[in-house]
């Protein structure tokens, strides 16, 4: 159970980190191309105090990520990741550059169309997103990506 106090606070804080997040996100979008541009929500690892704020520090990036796609930049790839550490989970903004890295990103070892987790699937559409499993044990994310 958590405090009454303890989720009211926590709810502003999330509040405020998804608006600065909205705010890079609006001044980035203008960018004429990314090379795995990435922001996270979660800047001080917070999320990994409660399951409660591990759902936030989700649901804003989810958010985020919607506002990207529909941002209606046809040759951005974006995609969010889940680490276990919520400090490590981000945003991710990636596109055909002057730098040359690959393109379109090739997820190489991602299994996608994996059940989420439960604490996940609440806020996942019932179509649009596509959840995917990167690497094993500790160092395992969770990726969710527009359905290509």
């Amino acid at each position: 159970m958590v405090d009454r106090r303890y989720q009211k606070r926590m709810i502003r804080y999330w509040a405020r980190e998804e608006a600065k997040a909205n705010a890079i996100l609006d001044r980035v979008l203008e960018s004429e191309w990314f090379d795995y541009w990435h922001t996270h929500l979660d800047w001080m690892g917070r999320g990994n105090r409660h399951v409660s704020d591990r759902i936030a520090v989700a649901a804003g990036l989810l958010r985020l990520l919607e506002r990207a796609v529909t941002s209606e930049r046809e040759d951005v790839q974006c995609w969010v990741t889940l680490a276990p550490d919520t400090g490590q989970s981000a945003l991710f903004l990636h596109s055909p550059n002057p730098r040359g890295t690959p393109w379109p990103y090739p997820f190489d070892g991602v299994t996608w169309d994996i059940a989420p987790p439960d604490w996940l699937a609440p806020l996942l559409p019932s179509t649009g997103l596509q959840p995917g499993r990167w690497g094993s044990g500790e160092s395992q994310r969770l990726l969710m990506r527009v359905r290509p």
